[in-house]
């Protein structure tokens, strides 16, 4: 069954990719520009169009490199916000959700088994 669940981890490439390319291309560019593994079970790799209209999702799962696509019917999608602290666009499978469905996330939640230091 394809699913992305949040027990993964997502990863927001920012820069500039052929989105006419398959999975080879993408798998390349997680190789060289994200220096991971497009073939760890844990990740899924985004990629974003220049003009923020298509969204791509690559993960491995089960021996298959699996591609998802998204295109809105009107409207653009709207890019994640860096952290720095990581040096990465890791975000969430909520965040996900929100960049995909068009949401804008007002409030954020912390678990309250979470303790702040």
């Amino acid at each position: 069954m394809l699913e992305l669940t949040e027990d993964l981890r997502f990863y927001f490439y920012n820069g500039r990719t052929n989105m006419r390319g398959g999975y080879r291309r993408l798998c390349e560019t997680i190789r060289t520009e994200m220096r991971s593994d497009p073939a760890n079970t844990s990740n899924v790799y985004v990629f974003m169009n220049r003009r923020c209209t298509i969204v791509r999702m690559l993960h491995y799962e089960r021996g298959f490199y699996v591609l998802y696509e998204k295109r809105p019917s009107q409207g653009r999608f709207r890019r994640p916000v860096f952290d720095s602290r990581t040096g990465r666009y890791k975000i969430s499978h909520s965040d996900l959700l929100c960049l995909t469905e068009g949401l804008t996330r007002t409030e954020i939640h912390m678990r309250e088994d979470v303790a702040e230091d």
